[in-house]
């Protein structure tokens, strides 16, 4: 029998935010009875509300298995959802619905919990779902806006939008959505802005953080800079516009001030569970984990600083993903660097005293961005991979130019920005002189089909070790902001790299020339809604061959 007086007593605690005290009594309770549902349930909602969702996510899953009560289900999908476990929370959360078959809320988390795993077809599916529930409710039409967005539907999402602003004209999250269907579909950062600015008036925060980045995209960085400080004043727990705030430093050169706030970046659960930060010191005789974080381009780009912190370290141990494994290996093998292992999973890594971010590593090693070390290239390729291509592809006289035109693995603004319609490249292909090589994986274009002159050689690609062997049988590599761009930075390969109005702050807003890579020319883009003006420039260079 449980004492209720006791839990009376846990739960005046509880609204004093007197949390220690309470969980002290629900641990008194549970010694006594420890197979207690409704104490775990109890202990594990305690456990949410001081954000300690894996030891709620624990005690939860026992009382959820002893018995099904909507209070623990809904308690646990909400765990699972913190902890980025999204298709465990779908679960629960669909399991709900037995108990409340039209809930908004359920719904909603539903929908965002797909679309955070970019599982787009079932967010739709559920969005449709809700909108025939609630079709005149604020949040489902919404939902059903995104979704569309998702999609790529633009223009049923601006129809949509348009109904909600109609219906609920004081809706600041329409207007945060008008605002980026602006800057998605018609590259009008003024238009943006105002919808911004009008969120803004109906009380939004969020549009701060929105209007900043579109201030940043147009070069306005001192108005982006009060924008993302004045989100961080109003929700100085979002993450977005701090790390926000660092790139804005960042691209101005400010190491210091830069990672201040970078570092607060969106991090994964296995970055989140390292222990013992490296904050620059030497330590001879410890074990560093160099783990290799964000996107694959940042991998690439900052292993550059490796032979450094083999200096600095009896070992250094590097997490970084199975595309890179081999080059990395490779290049760093263990007669030159005996000191160097490598790992593409976790589990297997062991024990080491300390750990660092490679996107953190200039600030540590107190290099600034005017002395980038190894600008001149520093990977080689596997010259048996690289026969292997030559043979196959490569034995023509032309003039041999790789392509890509697409990043992958990025946000919605930045997949928007760094990807080039393959069509702008038309003029390019019709040049005889030259053979054109298809670099790209996710051909979202059709570029096989529409240009056929173009070699695909994308099905002997599986992993970065391939794609270096065969980018250095080219005479030259075009490419978008991707990894590949740098890959062949970091190769030395001749490489244009275009790059989007609203450029990535390691490019330093430069038009022709990087710090990183010496072999890569920029070409930054001029007009904000097409690449004629890049391509027409690429055009004229490769006409003088």
């Amino acid at each position: 029998m449980i004492n209720t007086k006791l839990l009376a007593q846990a739960n005046i605690l509880i609204k004093r935010k007197e949390y220690a005290a309470a969980e002290k009594i629900y641990l008194e309770l549970l010694a006594k009875d420890p197979n207690d549902d409704i104490l775990q349930a109890f202990l594990g909602r305690l456990y949410i509300r001081q954000k300690k969702f894996k030891g709620a996510e624990k005690i939860l899953t026992n009382a959820y298995n002893k018995r099904k009560t909507a209070p623990t289900v809904a308690a646990l999908a909400h765990c699972k959802y913190q902890l980025r476990k999204f298709d465990d929370a779908v679960i629960l959360y669909e399991e709900l619905f037995r108990y409340d078959p039209d809930s908004i809320k359920i719904y909603d988390r539903i929908i965002q919990a797909f679309r955070e795993m970019e599982m787009y077809n079932f967010s739709y599916a559920y969005a449709q779902k809700f909108y025939s529930k609630h079709p005149d409710i604020e949040p489902s039409m919404i939902r059903l806006t995104q979704s569309y967005i998702d999609m790529g539907r633009i223009k049923d999402a601006e129809e949509m939008c348009a109904k909600t602003i109609q219906k609920y004209p004081t809706s600041n999250t329409a207007w945060i959505i008008a605002g980026t269907l602006q800057e998605f579909s018609y590259s009008n950062e003024e238009l943006a802005q105002d919808c911004y600015m009008t969120a803004i008036d109906y009380g939004s925060k969020e549009a701060y953080y929105h209007l900043g980045v579109s201030y940043q995209k147009t070069g306005q960085l001192d108005k982006a800079e009060k924008c993302y400080l004045k989100m961080i004043e109003l929700m100085p727990q979002e993450i977005h516009s701090q790390a926000s705030l660092g790139t804005l430093y960042l691209l101005q050169k400010n190491i210091e001030k830069g990672y201040e706030y970078f570092q607060k970046r969106d991090k994964t659960p296995e970055i989140n569970s390292l222990k013992n930060l490296w904050e620059g010191d030497s330590r001879p005789n410890d074990t560093l984990l160099y783990y290799c974080d964000q996107g694959l381009g940042d991998h690439i780009q900052f292993i550059r600083y490796l032979p450094f912190l083999a200096e600095k370290f009896k070992y250094v141990k590097v997490m970084t993903r199975i595309e890179c494994l081999d080059l990395f290996k490779k290049n760093y093998s263990a007669d030159k660097y005996p000191n160097v292992d490598f790992y593409s999973e976790m589990n297997k890594v062991g024990r080491y005293d300390c750990y660092s971010l490679s996107s953190d590593i200039p600030l540590y090693l107190k290099m600034d961005f005017n002395h980038i070390p190894s600008s001149n290239g520093y990977l080689k390729c596997d010259l048996t991979k690289k026969d292997y291509f030559a043979k196959k592809y490569f034995n023509t006289d032309k003039y041999k130019v790789g392509m890509c035109w697409k990043a992958g693995g990025t946000g919605m603004r930045a997949a928007i920005q760094r990807t080039i319609n393959v069509e702008y490249f038309d003029k390019l292909f019709k040049l005889e002189k030259v053979q054109f090589y298809s670099f790209q994986l996710d051909d979202i274009f059709d570029a096989k089909e529409k240009y056929p002159q173009m070699t695909d050689i994308t099905s002997d690609l599986k992993s970065f070790d391939d794609t270096a062997s065969a980018l250095a049988n080219l005479d030259l590599f075009i490419t978008a902001d991707t990894s590949c761009l740098h890959l062949a930075g970091a190769l030395g390969i001749k490489t244009f790299g275009l790059i989007p109005y609203c450029a990535d702050w390691r490019w330093f807003n430069h038009e022709k020339s990087t710090e990183w890579y010496k072999s890569v020319e920029l070409f930054k883009q001029k007009d904000r809604r097409d690449w004629y003006i890049e391509t027409d420039l690429i055009y004229d260079r490769l006409e003088e061959i």
